[in-house]
């Protein structure tokens, strides 16, 4: 038996299976967060299998992330398996209780059961295989539950920031993509705008200044203004999403005040600063024209986008794992979304996937699932993976 077999065997679908259900019914939903409780059942659970632990507390209550680590001799550089611990809020229309993780069709249903609980339990359980299996390892594996990552990826950040983790020298992040490999992602731009206006009586606007008509010219502009990129052949066009939208305090009162937020996704070549520039510059054009209307901007969060090259050693080492388990073949693809690699690829300049059990179109969606199958698949990928880079 060769080691990679010795190391499946220590693979558990049912244990897999439950500790899904059990991540997904801690209620981690961002805002608040509250991953801490997340974040506590991980080290729990990792000190009883001999797997270093520590829990990463944040400065808001409730607030942590968690690492694991089964240390190699140092003779390769580490490899990161990582995974956020909040969700999106579940939103209307769910036929499943968005916390009981029940079972039915050879899915798992609940919230965060694609995005991304099941990633990180298929993670965990593939580091416990290994450790079980007493593989020695030539570098570092590591595991990285993160707090934030559907806001700001702060958990990532203070990871980084607090040197948590040894050098990196690759990096999976368990993301939906139904097992298949992403190696590029979106960057994200995130915008306030606010427009200031005056109050008046609603039945004498013209004694007023309305603050949602400006926002509305504001945003007619943003709409016409060409904002420069250049289509890349995977993450395909810079798109643009006016999101939310506040204003006014009551019907027969002149708004003098509206708030509107942005989600902007980039590809590579696209500088942030210069489209924060470009809205600038459409407001003070309608500041010019309009000596009453008054307008600013600010952003909200930002995170790179990401093109690793296909071709990359590391890659195609993880890309040759995942056929083989899967029986398919991996061809270059990009994520829409972003990810905790926007923080990590910087900081330790190191190529990474995304690879996760999850369903991508399911994500921030009612009635969220993720198939067992394709759970205990992706356990698989992660611990045949990792012994093929560290041994």
């Amino acid at each position: 038996m060769d080691i990679q077999e010795h190391a499946l065997a220590y693979l558990d679908d049912t244990a897999l299976v439950q500790l899904t259900r059990d991540l997904v019914r801690i209620c981690s939903i961002n805002p608040p967060g509250d991953e801490a409780a997340v974040a506590t059942h991980l080290a729990e659970r990792f000190a009883r299998t001999g797997i270093f632990t520590e829990v990463v507390p944040h400065d808001e209550a409730g607030r942590a992330s968690v690492v694991g680590a089964l240390r190699g001799s140092g003779e390769r550089p580490a490899l990161l398996l990582s995974g956020h611990l909040d969700t999106v809020p579940a939103g209307d229309n769910w036929q499943h209780d968005i916390l009981a993780a029940e079972i039915s069709d050879g899915k798992i249903w609940g919230l965060g059961t694609t995005d991304m609980k099941s990633g990180v339990a298929a993670m965990v359980v593939a580091m416990e295989a290994i450790r079980q299996a007493g593989v020695p390892l030539k570098g570092d594996l590591l595991f990285a539950g993160t707090a934030g990552e559907e806001v700001d990826s702060m958990g990532a950040q203070r990871l980084v920031q607090q040197q948590k983790l040894s050098e990196v020298g690759f990096m999976v992040i368990g993301e939906p993509t139904t097992n298949r490999v992403f190696t590029a992602e979106k960057g994200v731009l995130w915008l306030e705008l606010n427009t200031r206006g005056q109050t008046a009586h609603g039945s004498m606007p013209h004694l007023g200044v309305n603050a949602i008509m400006h926002m509305n010219t504001l945003l007619q502009a943003l709409a016409a203004a060409n904002i420069p990129y250049e289509k890349h052949p995977l993450l395909g066009d810079f798109t643009m999403n006016v999101a939310t939208i506040t204003g006014g305090v009551k019907t027969n009162v002149v708004p003098d005040a509206c708030r509107v937020t942005i989600d902007t996704r980039t590809v590579m070549g696209q500088d942030h600063q210069q489209i924060l520039d470009t809205v600038r510059q459409l407001i003070d054009q309608l500041c010019a024209a309009d000596p009453t209307f008054q307008a600013e901007v600010h952003t909200i969060t930002e995170r790179v986008p990401l093109d690793i090259p296909f071709d990359a050693p590391a890659v195609q080492t993880f890309v040759r794992v995942r056929d083989h388990v899967t029986g398919q073949t991996s061809v270059p693809t990009a994520a829409t979304y972003a990810t905790d690699g926007s923080i990590f690829v910087p900081a330790y300049q190191a190529p990474m996937v995304i690879c996760g059990p999850g369903l991508p179109e399911k994500a921030h969606q009612p009635n969220e699932y993720v198939d067992i199958a394709r759970l205990t698949e992706a356990a698989r990928i992660y611990t045949m993976a990792a012994l093929e880079l560290l041994t």
